[in-house]
């Protein structure tokens, strides 16, 4: 078992948030939507515009404002643990069978078999589970131990 307490700042949750989005959204989105933007502006400026670049166009716009909205509602409910704690620190307790988390707002326990995949940067780990859910592990908060309990774990669970 394995216990750590993870001091939580707005600048970690969304660093955070802004890789688990570019991670999930991937390369080719992001290739594809620049091409795209360089081919509406090469449309504007040379008057080959047609009206399949204006469904295109279209539908650019309502996906740009979906993920926009879904940003800032994932922005908002992950920084509304500071509006309501008065600590921003979580105890975790990684043991064999849970990952346990405690703040001054609670407790809450998920078995391991929950999480789907862990997603791996230089300096956080996000432990996803259900439906995009991920909890966020700074990577200079927990001990190497710590830290290979855990690749340890999930790896088990997804091989």
């Amino acid at each position: 078992m394995h216990t750590t307490t993870i001091r939580y700042d707005r600048a970690l949750v969304r660093r955070a948030l802004n890789r688990f989005f570019a991670r999930t959204l991937g390369k080719p989105f992001f290739a594809v939507f620049s091409l795209l933007c360089v081919y509406f502006i090469y449309a504007l400026a040379s008057g080959a515009w047609t009206q399949i670049s204006t469904y295109i166009a279209i539908a650019m716009g309502v996906m740009s404002a979906v993920l926009g909205i879904v940003y800032a509602l994932r922005l908002r409910a992950s920084e509304g643990f500071f509006d309501k704690s008065n600590e921003p620190t979580v105890e975790f307790e990684f043991s064999d069978d849970t990952v346990t988390m405690t703040s001054d707002l609670g407790s809450s326990e998920i078995k391991w078999e929950v999480f789907e995949d862990v997603m791996k940067f230089s300096d956080v780990w996000l432990l996803i589970y259900a439906r995009g859910g991920y909890i966020t592990l700074p990577l200079e908060q927990l001990s190497s131990e710590c830290q290979a309990f855990i690749d340890q774990k999930l790896t088990a669970r997804t091989a």
